[in-house]
């Protein structure tokens, strides 16, 4: 009996996913990869999740979208997404593997509740701009932006916003290099000029034309297809 409720649940999410108007069907997901809440969960075009990810939305009574994964991102395996009111992540990002992003907390008013029941916050939100690359084992915490053109280097904690075009690291994290357009290349001074590129959307419109859709990672995000 249990066997066949499994079977059921299973052959459910499939289609489920499959029928959804909101993930494409261009990009690939890894096996035992789970979207819990999948109805609020967007995910573009040429975009890879590794397998092994679990993106879960608390909030399942909203019927619009709170969790959108760009077009041409690479999301490596074993990633966790806790979405309070809304995760969004640009085109063109990079996560490593074991990346986590963390909007949404138990409540913990008392501890007298078992905090499995004591509910989850709905209130935080967490932006990832534009072409972002975020090494392994990174942690996003809280209300946060990063933005676009960003590095976030292995094992860092974010618990603030990240100006775009800088690289951090560490925990706490420190900004340790912002890029100067006018000498086209990272530098440590933080006080970099304002340009054309600061925009986002002019900078996603440059990337885009300039590199189109990206070929999907199939080898690096599931061990499915083997060694190479």
């Amino acid at each position: 009996m249990m066997r066949a409720k499994f079977l059921y649940l299973k052959v459910r999410g499939f289609l489920r996913r499959y029928l959804s108007q909101d993930i494409s069907k261009s990009s690939f997901i890894g096996r035992n990869t789970q979207l819990l809440g999948i109805r609020n969960i967007s995910i573009g075009e040429n975009t890879t999740i590794g397998e092994g990810c679990t993106f879960t939305v608390n909030d399942r009574s909203l019927n619009y979208v709170t969790l959108k994964v760009g077009s041409n991102c690479f999301i490596g395996r074993n990633n966790f997404f806790a979405v309070g009111k809304r995760i969004e992540i640009g085109d063109y990002c990079i996560f490593g593997n074991n990346c986590s992003i963390m909007c949404s907390d138990h409540v913990f008013e008392s501890p007298l509740v078992p905090y499995r029941m004591s509910g989850v916050t709905t209130e935080k939100k967490v932006k990832v701009g534009v072409n972002c690359w975020l090494g392994i084992n990174v942690s996003i915490l809280g209300n946060v932006t990063i933005g676009h053109g960003s590095i976030i280097g292995a094992n860092t904690v974010i618990t603030k916003d990240v100006p775009p075009f800088s690289i951090a690291v560490g925990n706490p994290f420190r900004i340790i290099k912002r890029f100067d357009f006018d000498q086209s290349k990272w530098i440590s001074d933080d006080q970099i000029d304002d340009n054309r590129y600061f925009d986002e959307d002019f900078y996603l419109k440059y990337i885009s034309s300039h590199f189109g859709s990206l070929s999907k990672a199939y080898h690096a995000a599931s061990s499915q297809f083997g060694d190479i």
